[in-house]
């Protein structure tokens, strides 16, 4: 029963987001908590101990897909801008983090920690939500200049977060988190990671063409990604970069090895339509449960609550001047960088990071889970209320130039953002 009402809201959930624009997320996350905290339901004891295993799968299943997905060729124009964000947001969230911690410890609400805690803390929650973020672009009716930053930023700042945390989470584990050693074991292990995801993806390559329009093609790439995170993992490299690695190369193989090999077909090397469906498919049942999961685990203690909502403004104040940084002067308006703004929501890869610290038998990670589960609701209902509002918000055409995709149409929603003023209007012969 559980399963099924767990498929059917997350069914109707995304019907409602495609008519309201409200985060499919919310009607899962708020099921979780009227099942748990408020009625008692269902008890988290129910769902936690499969947490491990299914924390793994969910997080191969992320990376896997969304690297997957991504073509290279249609978001060249906005990845520098959408990875320089990333990188800044990342970078500013951490330190929101830290500060928040400082605070609440100098104030007494939170135990002092080691630093290594508390960055570990930060990188968990340091990025964007892609499965928040990506559904919202494609139904909302943001820019498309925006929407295509705000897309490469949340793919990006995933993967960031669930690398840098899974090295962190191994230091504090293994009892070697020093500042002397890691840079040079972040290293190691990333460059194993990335060694290891080459050598697959050019081991798997030359399967596609046979297996692509196989009813089971994608069940085999996934269990090859999975088998991928393990052994890397066991040699001492990131499980996380190896699969992210592996599935960027594999999904751009149609452009990339025509290059490498002259008159290879490229039509030979794209996914087929099965293979789409079935990735749509996995990420539709590892977000039902794990958001359904998030709010079942929804703190009640107030202070938790507080807590997490008190850290969501923290990261909302630290990324103002981050997208300051990275797009002022470059002729965005005033409400697209408020729509930049209030992109803070926290998701998926965020809450399954977060059950990993007590699984790891890092001490006193007790409350960690649910204090950041807090902070994930929070940080979406955000940037759900901050969306609707800015994109209500009534603002003049601005000449501007984006700075990306030079020569084309694309963003420009009114006749003040044409470059030549012989340009015709919409119905207009061209002169």
């Amino acid at each position: 029963m559980l399963v099924a009402g767990l498929l059917l809201l997350g069914a109707i959930g995304e019907m409602i987001f495609a008519r309201t624009r409200i985060p499919d997320v919310i009607w899962l996350v708020a099921a979780g908590i009227v099942a748990g905290p408020v009625f008692g339901i269902v008890t988290p004891d129910l769902l936690v101990p499969g947490v491990p295993y299914f924390g793994a799968i969910a997080l191969t299943v992320i990376l896997s897909g969304g690297a997957f997905r991504l073509r290279l060729s249609e978001v060249a124009a906005a990845a520098p801008r959408g990875i320089a964000l990333g990188l800044a947001g990342y970078l500013f969230s951490v330190i929101a983090v830290l500060v928040f911690l400082w605070l609440a410890t100098v104030l007494g609400y939170v135990e002092e920690r080691s630093l290594f805690i508390w960055l570990m803390v930060g990188s968990i929650v340091g990025g964007t939500s892609s499965v928040v973020i990506m559904p919202t672009m494609a139904l909302g009716n943001a820019p498309p200049v925006v929407a295509r930053i705000l897309e490469v930023e949340s793919a990006a700042t995933d993967a960031l977060s669930v690398v840098i945390a899974m090295v962190l989470l191994d230091f504090l584990a293994s009892g070697s988190a020093d500042l002397s050693r890691p840079m040079l074991a972040l290293a190691t292990q990333l460059g194993i990671g990335i060694a290891a995801g080459i050598i697959a993806a050019a081991v798997f390559l030359p399967v596609i063409p046979k297996v692509r329009e196989l009813p089971h093609g994608y069940t085999l790439f996934l269990a090859v990604m999975l088998a991928l995170y393990a052994l890397t993992e066991a040699g001492n490299g990131n499980g996380a970069m190896a699969v992210l690695t592996a599935s960027l190369l594999l999904g751009n193989a149609a452009s990339i090895v025509p290059r490498l090999f002259p008159g290879a077909r490229p039509e030979e090397f794209i996914a087929s339509q099965t293979t789409a469906v079935m990735q749509d498919q996995m990420s539709f049942l590892i977000k039902s449960f794990f958001f359904f999961l998030i709010g079942l685990m929804f703190p009640t203690n107030p202070r938790l609550i507080i807590m997490g909502a008190v850290a969501v403004a923290f990261l909302f104040i630290f990324r103002i001047p981050a997208v300051m940084l990275v797009l002022r002067g470059r002729g965005f308006a005033p409400k697209e960088r408020r729509l930049v703004d209030v992109s803070i929501p926290r998701g998926l890869a965020a809450g399954v990071l977060a059950t990993l610290p007590l699984q790891y038998g890092i001490a006193g990670m007790e409350n960690l889970a649910p204090a950041l589960f807090a902070l994930i609701v929070f940080s979406i209902l955000a940037f759900a209320i901050g969306y609707y509002i800015v994109n209500r918000m009534e603002e003049p055409g601005v000449a501007r130039a984006y700075g990306v995709d030079a020569g084309s149409n694309q963003g420009r929603g009114t006749d003040s953002y044409r470059d030549d003023p012989n340009e015709p209007t919409p119905g207009e012969p061209r002169r």
